[in-house]
């Protein structure tokens, strides 16, 4: 019996001894921990020129704060917790004031929504985590949960970036507006546009099992790359007015855009309603001709009606081409293939559409005085230096071929009636369209080429 009371007595000493070994262990790497002293946002935002913050963080000071803003109006500040929010709670002299000061002493105090904001701007521009770390005094390992934080608590909000979607669709005047932008550039030529529709494949690292694939290959795409195949519609100002991250880098651009709720819910139902208004989409060859979406004429002689109608419907839809130029070469994190998961990925591209959006909002209300451009130039050459334009065969769109997930062309199978009316007006409609044109006598403009003593080819 009393050997059995001393082994216990034992382990509860030794137990003892052990734990204030640890606590011991414990204050000396906490004394002997480097104190962390956060980064003043404004002090960093004051050190840097404007050109300096629009290579860093894509957007202008101004913009910034007027994103800010957006933010602490959905979140509110007491989630945003802006710099002068912290610091004002600090000097309060209330209780929290005392939390506050003993998390200062400790960890640095508490990240600002300013920072939080700025380093997710900057990982979306192709910065690399472990540089933001030692920037804005932040541990590398937490850099991506802010980052994807950011991303799905305050920018993939309805309200910010204002992709309307659906809601535009049932919005005639809005349609109305675009219709008139795409009527005013094209000098009349073409009345009823309410939209440039193309698809972009997105880079992203082969899809694994537990992202819930069973077919990575169907992510491999025409191009030589695993991706998402991204459809959106844009108008003449370049702002995303809807878009789809459903479809896999093999689909079609037809059958990824026939495979959206938009598509079978509310354009194919009611492309008459959309006829008697007179509106449509345009897109290029790749999709399929429809009473809503207008594509150029396939196999068209040069100097012809139908080369017309082909070269003015082309100049009306690079819009979406200089769309989606501009959204990669300014969000650098596309430059090569995404790395996360399967929904990340998806959150990542739809955060680069919103933020794209409100930065082409910001610019038609500041008069397009805030020109970003040119600081994309150094960009644009590096990136086309190690992506060679590559010349690709897509079929016309005069038919529409049924590819499976696989991308391979499917056998057998009939359209609908309703796809069959809306095709035969669809043609009709582009034939008026034509002939229009041919009535004003419009024409594909002339140019004559010579080439000088230095090779160099120039316009005259």
């Amino acid at each position: 019996m009393d050997a059995m009371e001393d082994a216990v007595l034992n382990l509860v000493i030794l137990h003892y001894v052990r734990k204030k070994r640890i606590a011991r262990m414990k204050r000396k790497a906490a004394a002997n921990r480097p104190y962390r002293q956060r980064r003043s946002w404004w002090r960093f935002r004051n050190s840097m020129t404007s050109n300096q913050f629009k290579r860093y963080f894509r957007m202008s000071k101004e913009c910034f704060e007027l994103l800010c803003d957006k933010i602490i109006e959905n979140e509110g500040e007491e989630v945003f917790k802006s710099e002068d929010y912290l610091n004002q709670r600090l000097h309060n002299g209330e209780q929290d004031s005392n939390i506050m000061r003993a998390h200062q002493e400790t960890t640095g105090g508490f990240i600002c929504g300013e920072i939080k904001l700025a380093l997710t701007l900057r990982l979306l521009a192709g910065g690399s985590y472990l540089d933001l770390s030692l920037l804005f005094e932040t541990v590398s390992s937490y850099a991506f949960t802010i980052f994807h934080d950011v991303l799905q608590n305050w920018i993939l909000r309805k309200n910010l970036g204002n992709i309307k979607g659906i809601d535009y669709f049932s919005n005639d005047q809005a349609m109305s507006e675009v219709a008139l932008q795409f009527a005013r550039a094209s000098n009349g030529t073409l009345n009823g546009i309410i939209g440039a529709i193309d698809g972009w494949i997105v880079k992203v690292r082969r899809p694994q099992v537990k992202d819930g694939i069973e077919n990575p290959g169907s992510f491999f795409s025409r191009k030589g790359f695993y991706g998402i195949n991204v459809q959106c519609i844009v108008d003449k100002k370049k702002r995303i007015l809807w878009q789809s991250i459903q479809s896999r880098g093999a689909e079609h651009d037809s059958t990824a855009f026939k495979n959206s709720y938009f598509y079978k819910n509310c354009l194919l139902p009611n492309w008459r309603n959309l006829a008697e208004k007179g509106f449509y989409f345009i897109g290029d060859s790749a999709y399929a001709l429809k009473a809503f979406l207008l594509t150029p004429y396939d196999n068209v002689l040069h100097g012809s009606a139908k080369d017309n109608f082909n070269y003015f419907h082309s100049s009306a839809r690079i819009v979406v081409e200089c769309a989606f130029g501009e959204i990669e070469l300014r969000w650098g994190i596309l430059w090569r293939p995404l790395q996360c998961s399967l929904k990340h990925n998806c959150n990542i591209i739809d955060a680069c559409l919103r933020l794209h959006n409100f930065i082409v909002d910001f610019r038609e209300k500041t008069c397009g005085r805030d020109n970003d451009m040119y600081i994309f130039d150094e960009e644009c050459r590096r990136f086309l230096a190690g992506n060679p334009c590559e010349s690709v065969q897509v079929n016309g769109g005069e038919l529409d071929d049924r590819l499976d997930e696989n991308g391979n062309k499917l056998v057998g199978g009939r359209p609908t009636n309703e796809e069959t009316a809306a095709t035969a007006y669809g043609k009709l409609l582009r034939d008026c369209l034509c002939g229009e044109i041919v009535t004003q006598q419009f024409v594909r403009p002339a140019t004559n080429w010579w080439r000088d003593k230095n090779n160099l080819i120039r316009d005259l």
